[in-house]
């Protein structure tokens, strides 16, 4: 007992250690954010692999490579991480590298967890079968248990708020709280799970029965729609725009439960003889499917050019193909075991997978530099008409490297190094529409865009040339114009500034603004005039302005003052009966 104690409080150290670093998130973001990433990276991928690793972490041979996989990981997200800051921020490789570390892990884990126990043994696929799906059900056991928690917890704080005691309500929910409560509760989820394995093994159990409820309706959708293709035809699919996910799906499901089935490779079919011959057909649709995704993702390469979501649709049906294969030649082969084949065939390609994952995340399979090569060949070569040429895509879809390429396209053009004259043209009329930026062309507009009309009643104070300025944001509220008015609402002896709109009309109501000069010298919009007696705060701005003109307006002292409590400055608003 004294033993599983001490195991406990590794696991609640591991918890710890991560909430600190959740609560100091903010702190490491701003000192950098390869510093962030990589904290984030070895705490969420070593705690947890740790966590699953369980009692197997006293025994070295299992301790070390999993140190050692955190640490790979760790140097990896650096690594990317650091490459980006050259580059500038790069959201598709950010992305990618953390869907790729997830993925990583659980794939890497497996084996790590299952790695023999003593030199010169080889995995045995009943572990990493067991391992993998071990796995899964703990850490969803750990996060069922955080769910509960905080629903208790919501519980806890509304039941004492009913009875006006704010305090639990506002303890639980503060940042300091959550952080670190949260990773406990986690690990101890993950502590309870990894030494409840009857719990475990009952809900692998549950799932494994209704792989096997499934398969045959699954196996029975892939033969009808295999045997259907012939007299349908493929225009039907390529048409779609959707072919490729449906059929990576429908081909995915199918493994998944054929998978769920298999289990270890151990036990006979649980179908009868001849349904399991009926399940084997079916798996001779599955490369039939991945050809049809990976043909059906190829054909719109050639109608519009790689891009990155169609490099990986193509990846994702090589994949599936090779799944498929590896099925079809389990049912070829045949054994006294159904399907023994799956048991050499599943480890290797879930180590080929995981290399896929890392070279995608390297210049050798990057999927945006891959596309913004293919893109620009297509169109040198002629494949791709000038006159169709997706300019804007290159320049704004595919990072800074579809902006380098854009660059670099746009100086050949001009030397006329490129393409025959009349494709020149057309290409120079498809770049001219996508030669300003987002930002670029809001600047243009604001420049093209009327100067409201601003008077200024009384002395102007310094800086008053900002607001002709400030007047061209699209979120100004003077527009058409406005009445600007500077008065020293604090008594500081510095003036604020009272920005008037011009509005005619109560429907295009818009309250007078008061504008603050901060200490960099500029004038900073800091809220709204409003009139408290009305409840929509409408304020007579025409009479207003005639008012100040005629020097009928004064600075009145509040007769109700405000409250300070903690962090929150209340302001009655009382109307007037």
């Amino acid at each position: 007992m004294p033993g599983i104690h001490r195991f406990l409080g590794f696991y609640l150290l591991i918890g710890l250690i991560q909430g600190i670093v959740f609560y100091y998130s903010d702190q490491l973001y701003r000192l950098s954010e390869t510093v962030f990433f990589v904290t984030y990276t070895v705490v969420l991928v070593g705690g947890t692999t740790l966590q699953l690793l369980g009692e197997k972490a006293r025994q070295w041979r299992s301790l070390l490579p999993t140190l050692a996989f955190t640490l790979l990981m760790g140097g990896m997200t650096l690594w990317v991480c650091y490459g980006l800051d050259h580059v500038g921020n790069n959201r598709w490789a950010i992305n990618s590298w953390f869907i790729s570390v997830v993925v990583l892990s659980y794939v890497c884990a497996t084996f790590l967890f299952a790695w023999p126990a003593e030199k010169g043994q080889r995995w045995r696929y009943e572990d990493l079968f067991q391992q993998a799906w071990n796995s899964v059900f703990i850490v969803l056991y750990a996060l069922i248990l955080v769910g509960v928690f905080m629903l208790l917890l919501k519980l806890w704080g509304r039941l004492f708020l009913m009875l006006g005691i704010e305090f639990f309500e506002r303890h639980f929910w503060s940042q300091l709280f959550l952080c670190i409560s949260l990773p406990l509760v986690f690990a101890l989820g993950m502590y309870l799970a990894a030494r409840s394995e009857k719990v475990i093994g009952q809900m692998r159990g549950m799932l494994f029965s209704a792989c096997g409820l499934l398969l045959p309706l699954i196996a029975l959708i892939s033969l009808l729609f295999t045997l259907t293709l012939p007299f349908t035809g493929l225009g039907r699919i390529w048409a779609t725009g959707y072919s490729t996910p449906i059929l990576l799906v429908l081909a995915g499901a199918q493994l998944f439960l054929l998978n769920g089935v298999f289990q270890e490779g151990v036990q006979p079919p649980p179908y009868p003889k001849w349904l399991t011959r009926f399940i084997e057909l079916s798996l001779l649709c599955l490369p039939v499917l991945a050809v049809l995704a990976f043909y059906s993702s190829w054909l719109r390469v050639e109608q519009y050019a790689l891009s990155p979501q169609r490099f990986i649709a193509l990846a994702a049906a090589l994949l599936c193909g090779l799944y498929g294969l590896a099925a079809v030649w389990a049912v070829v082969l045949r054994s006294p075991v159904w399907l023994a084949n799956l048991r050499v065939t599943n480890p290797a390609l879930a180590l080929l997978f995981c290399g896929l994952v890392v070279l995608v995340n390297t210049p050798i399979l990057d999927p945006v530099r891959l596309s913004v090569d293919d893109q620009v060949r297509r169109l040198l070569d002629g494949r791709t008409k000038a006159e169709a040429f997706d300019a804007h895509y290159l320049r704004f879809g595919l990072e800074k490297a579809g902006e380098a390429a854009y660059a670099k396209l746009q100086v050949d053009l001009d030397q006329e190094r490129i393409l025959d004259p009349e494709s020149r043209r057309a290409l120079r009329e498809r770049m001219e529409d996508t030669s300003l930026s987002f930002s670029e062309q809001y600047e243009k507009e604001r420049a093209r865009r009327p100067k409201p009309e601003l008077e200024w009643i009384g002395p102007e104070p310094k800086g008053s040339e900002q607001f002709a300025e400030l007047s061209l944001n699209t979120d100004s509220g003077c527009e058409p114009g406005c009445v600007l008015w500077a008065v020293d609402f604090d008594q500081d002896g510095q003036p604020e500034v009272l920005a008037i709109p011009r509005t005619s009309y109560r429907h295009d109501f818009k309250p007078p603004r008061i504008f603050v000069l901060d200490d960099k010298g500029e004038w900073d919009d800091r809220g709204p005039l409003v009139w408290t007696q009305l409840p929509d705060g409408y304020v007579d701005t025409e009479t207003l302005i005639h008012d100040i003109r005629e020097g009928k307006i004064s600075l009145v002292k509040p007769r109700y003052r405000q409250l300070q409590s903690s962090d929150m400055l209340l302001t009655p608003v009382v109307r007037e009966p």
